[in-house]
């Protein structure tokens, strides 16, 4: 499995550079800075490229699957699903490098990778009603994934229209996990969740903010890569809390902190929802 920690290249939507030029060259020049390859798609439809780009296994090996997510599968929304053939065509990937899940739809969002499973919500299960035995799905699934999958429940539906995991829990290191804080805003829901990863060996530690803040999930959803990893900012004093605590957990890896409070409140994605990064 390649994780995050392993990739060298990232790729964000030309969209988002254009659109969000500042935030754009910010982030790209500490990418650059740490040797890091920056590039952008062309030809997608929206800025979150994590969820409709091709999931990396191994050097040689991605995941192709349908994007077509419920939330912009309605009138008004379509124009915004990417069809991910086009920013495909751009790039130097050959088809026999891609493993085809093209009856199933998945978010990227909702793959989160460890050296030991893949963390996915339930969601995976209300997009797909065709496998009516989620056996079956989970099947598929675990032989593309070439890992075994962990399903976690998708809590508070009606405010998370998206059901990622990428916002609840990332990989640290080892059987390590970071989880969002959970006891200030769903205690309850925090407890179901640390209690299905414990009981698959992990040890999970929660983001530790002193009080409930909007967009708190935001600082579990940063940008990975091998030399450096990017971390969002609100403009809120909880930034410094979530950094250093990042930073005492990842202490082997430079942390840079951008803010980018606009974005997030606006759209409900943060640094990993709008990247791609691979190894290469």
């Amino acid at each position: 499995m390649i994780l995050s920690s392993q990739t060298n290249s990232v790729y964000f939507s030309a969209h988002l550079a254009n659109d969000y030029r500042q935030l754009y060259e910010a982030v790209k020049s500490v990418l650059q800075d740490y040797q890091i390859h920056v590039d952008v798609l062309c030809k997608t439809a929206d800025y979150w490229c994590r969820d409709y780009m091709p999931i990396q296994v191994t050097d040689n090996t991605f995941v192709k699957y349908k994007y077509k997510p419920d939330y912009l599968n309605k009138r008004g929304k379509r124009e915004f699903i990417t069809n991910v053939d086009e920013p495909l065509s751009f790039l130097n990937l050959n088809d026999n490098k891609f493993i085809n899940l093209s009856d199933i739809t998945i978010d990227g969002g909702n793959v989160v990778k460890t050296p030991y499973h893949v963390l996915m919500t339930e969601k995976i299960f209300i997009e797909n009603p065709q496998y009516q035995n989620k056996l079956k799905l989970i099947y598929r699934l675990e032989k593309a994934f070439q890992t075994e999958i962990i399903i976690l429940p998708w809590c508070n539906r009606s405010q998370d229209k998206c059901g990622h995991t990428d916002g609840m829990v990332r990989f640290v290191k080892d059987k390590e996990l970071l989880m969002a804080d959970y006891t200030n805003f769903a205690p309850r829901n925090g407890k179901r969740i640390r209690k299905i990863l414990e009981e698959n060996g992990y040890i999970v530690h929660e983001l530790p903010l002193p009080y409930t803040i909007n967009d708190s999930w935001a600082y579990i959803n940063f940008l990975q890569t091998s030399k450096v990893i990017l971390v969002p900012g609100l403009n809120l004093k909880t930034d410094s809390i979530a950094l250093e605590y990042l930073q005492s957990l990842f202490h082997s890896q430079k942390i840079i902190q951008i803010p980018a409070p606009y974005l997030i409140s606006k759209y409900g994605g943060a640094f990993n929802c709008m990247s791609w990064n691979i190894k290469e």
